[in-house]
């Protein structure tokens, strides 16, 4: 029986937690509730726990959105693809598990025993095809798809087993867990709206075309809002369920996902084994994958909005956002934990956490620093409201399966991560302000986790009865406060690896993740790359309704049609398939596409309304995709 879930994803948090590295004292911990465990037979004589994952599944491509005419050429393309396309399309499929294994435990009661059952690091994972890929229906749908296996080996401390479920006693005992996932696993936001989207404790615009899969929910049900314990907090609120909206819109597939309890076999963990942690102490280390994950978005920002009180962008209006993924891993074999955040607890009566008045929740405002470029570019502060463990990228006897982390219980479990990925609110630095008007412009995107050492990457400083001591520092909250941090003996060394860059070329003109480069094989009018920006933008008149004529494309040579509203000051703004004013398929003949002209936004600004861009792109990669579009 699934339960609230007060605080589920740190990854869907606007903004972030960070940790301190002590074991909790009773003066700034409560203890964490934990599953009930079963008898373990082997823990005091194994040197760790070995599971066996495995699940058979059927991933795809969907065709529904080919014409016809054209759609034969795209089943002969993927029919000729190599075995590697469709391991890495099997990758994107498994990942739509791993919101509700991380966080399986919050979906049930303690007393049932069922902890938090991870997916291993991916490095260990092994995809096997079943056969060559078909042209089949399901659910209705024509897809090219094809059936494959899952296996891995999750290896973790021997005692832990019974915490991440409590049958998992001894060899031969097994648990399984049940999962509806979409056949093809591109476009899931696209296709099936917020339906599958689980923002429970999220703040608005924290899921996006390209983090979707991060926040997949087969349980999500229609017309449901948080408040009543659903899924949704985005309006309008989808009707559909999650497995009703892949029934009707993609084409779904059931599935379990089988954890074996393994005897003891010390080859089978050498092959499983990933990392080693630093002994004794917590410590915290940026990872490069993330900055070299990011991706260049417009949103506009109303005057009130938070991420401008909270210097998250240099001004209200359309802004340029540089989008990438923050995380860090625990290097250490202690826990990085700050414990019990409620009213009343040391972080809190320290003012290491304190409420923003805007977010309505607690700020930790020590997490980390994001630059780009010189001058304004250095806005993107990283605020933090809950440090979880949201991915184990060790797999080795001393990374737990199980941990009792929440954001009411906030820290990171030795071996493991905290993502905050692209898309949220505030994981960006603001580049409107860098002029790509005649070049483009290249520089380092850097993160810095804990710049202010408010994190103790080594050992806490105690007093006589053990409780941890902080220390007042120069900075001052929201609220004029003076901010403590943790007292820390830090490790020689720990901040060497907290500091990762990564070059990021900004594309001349108002280019942006829409106009870039198709990397994943995606196709049809709904993918949100590989479109053309306009030359000029299209003037109407502000409010009124709109028919766009647009002829050139061929019947076996689609071409994608999408209007997106332009800026005063900056342009056209390439925008997604969901953020389109209108859009549409050209083949044969003319297609028109009907939108409303957009009004004034802040005409005292610079955004007077009235102006759109016309953004085309070849349903089939590789074809040409020119149109010729005009007012009718």
């Amino acid at each position: 029986m699934r339960i609230h879930r007060l605080a589920v994803l740190s990854l869907a948090i606007a903004c972030n937690s960070s940790d301190e590295g002590t074991t909790p004292t009773t003066t700034d911990v409560t203890t964490a509730p934990d599953v009930a465990v079963g008898d373990d037979t082997t823990a005091t004589t194994d040197p760790g726990a070995l599971l066996a994952l495995s699940m058979t599944s059927t991933v795809g491509v969907l065709l529904d959105e080919i014409p016809e005419a054209a759609r034969q050429r795209v089943i002969d393309d993927l029919l000729a693809k190599p075995t590697t396309y469709w391991e890495q399309r099997a990758h994107k499929q498994i990942e739509t598990t791993s919101y509700r294994l991380v966080f399986r435990n919050l979906y049930f009661e303690p007393e049932e025993g069922k902890g938090i059952l991870p997916l291993p690091p991916v490095e260990t994972w092994k995809v096997v095809l079943a056969g060559p890929a078909e042209v089949r229906t399901i659910d209705g749908h024509s897809l090219v798809a094809v059936d494959y296996t899952f296996t891995s080996t999750l290896l973790g401390p021997a005692h832990d087993a019974v915490n991440a479920d409590a049958r998992l006693t001894g060899p031969g005992t097994s648990v399984e867990e049940s999962f509806v996932l979409p056949v093809d696993p591109e476009h899931i936001l696209e296709r099936t709206g917020y339906a599958c989207m689980n923002e429970a404790d999220f703040p608005p615009n924290s899921v996006d075309t390209e983090n979707a899969r991060s926040f997949y929910d087969h349980d999500c049900a229609g017309g449901v809002l948080v408040e009543a314990d659903g899924c949704h907090l985005s309006y309008p609120v989808p009707d559909e369920s999650c497995v009703d909206a892949l029934k009707n819109h993609v084409g779904s597939v059931e599935t379990t996902v089988r954890f074996e309890r393994l005897a003891w076999d010390a080859s089978v963990a050498d092959a499983a084994r990933v990392g080693s942690q630093i002994p004794d102490v917590a410590e915290l280390r940026a990872m490069p994958e993330g900055v070299a994950e990011n991706r260049l978005v417009y949103r506009y920002f109303a005057p009130d909005s938070c991420a401008i009180s909270e210097g998250c962008v240099g001004a209200a209006g359309w802004r340029r956002l540089l989008q990438f993924t923050a995380t860090v891993q625990n290097l250490g074999a202690k826990d990085s934990a700050i414990g019990d955040v409620s009213e009343g607890s040391a972080p809190v009566l320290n003012r290491m956490v304190s409420l923003s008045e805007c977010h309505g929740h607690m700020h930790f405002n020590h997490y980390g620093k994001f630059t780009y470029g010189d001058g304004d570019q250095h806005l993107g502060s990283k605020r933090a409201f809950c440090l979880e463990s949201t991915w184990r990228y060790y797999n080795n006897e001393d990374t737990p399966f199980h941990h009792p982390y929440t954001c009411q219980f906030q820290g990171t479990a030795a071996g493991w991560g905290d993502d905050y990925i692209a898309g949220l609110d505030c994981q960006w630095v603001d580049v409107t302000t860098i002029d790509t008007s005649s070049a483009p412009y290249t520089s380092d995107l850097g993160f810095h986790v804990n710049a202010d050492k408010f994190l103790c990457e080594g050992t806490p400083k105690t007093d006589a009865s053990g409780a941890v001591l902080f220390e007042e520092t120069e900075f001052k909250n929201e609220a004029g406060e003076t901010e403590s941090r943790i007292a820390c003996n830090e490790t020689e060394g720990a901040a060497d690896n907290n500091t990762v860059t990564s070059s990021v070329t900004l594309p001349q003109g108002t280019g942006g993740l829409v106009t870039s480069e198709c990397k994943r094989g995606q196709l049809g009018p709904k993918r949100n790359c590989g479109f053309k920006a306009p030359d000029a933008v299209t003037a109407c008149t502000p409010g009124a309704k709109v028919v766009l004529g647009c002829n050139g494309a061929s019947a076996t040579r689609p071409v994608a049609v999408r209007v997106c509203e332009a800026s005063g000051k900056l342009g056209a703004l390439p925008c997604t398939y969901l953020e389109a004013l209108g859009t549409g398929t050209a083949a044969d003949g003319e297609v028109t596409v009907e939108f409303t002209c957009p009004a004034a936004r802040d005409a005292a600004a610079g955004e007077p309304g009235g102006t759109v861009g016309v953004y085309v792109a070849p349903l089939i990669t590789g074809d040409p995709a020119v149109l010729t579009c005009a007012v009718k």
